[in-house]
């Protein structure tokens, strides 16, 4: 098999492997990865309604890191431009980190990894 093949085996199931373990429903408010056929690859997942008193939850991921990698720090940035970072962990051969922000306002929400170049953005739209 050729290499190309190969990496983009690689990529479809991280990125198939990745869908299983975000748990959003099917209701999810917003999801995004950066889209690259080789290399690190950069996904955010909300599954929560902006403006809502109840946001749900931000899962971020880091689909193929270097193996040698056990943690990441990954940098959040929400709408209005509120920055915080959060220490991504292993997890069946991912860096995810999961977090419950406060009320999130219409706009970006992104998420970079330390580590990587490439950085995960959804468009937050308040739907209620």
């Amino acid at each position: 098999m050729s290499s190309r093949f190969l990496r983009v085996l690689a990529v479809g199931l991280t990125a198939a492997a990745f869908a299983t373990t975000l748990d959003v429903p099917a209701h999810a408010a917003a999801s995004a990865c950066t889209h690259h056929l080789s290399g690190p690859q950069v996904c955010i997942s909300t599954d929560g309604a902006a403006g809502s008193e109840n946001p749900g939850k931000v899962t971020t991921a880091w689909t193929n890191p270097p193996q040698d990698r056990r943690t990441a720090t990954v940098h959040i940035t929400e709408p209005g431009g509120q920055r915080y970072t959060l220490t991504a962990r292993r997890s069946h051969g991912q860096l995810v980190a999961v977090f419950t922000p406060g009320t999130l306002p219409d706009g970006k929400l992104c998420a970079r990894y330390q580590g990587s170049s490439r950085t995960a953005c959804v468009q937050i739209i308040d739907r209620t």
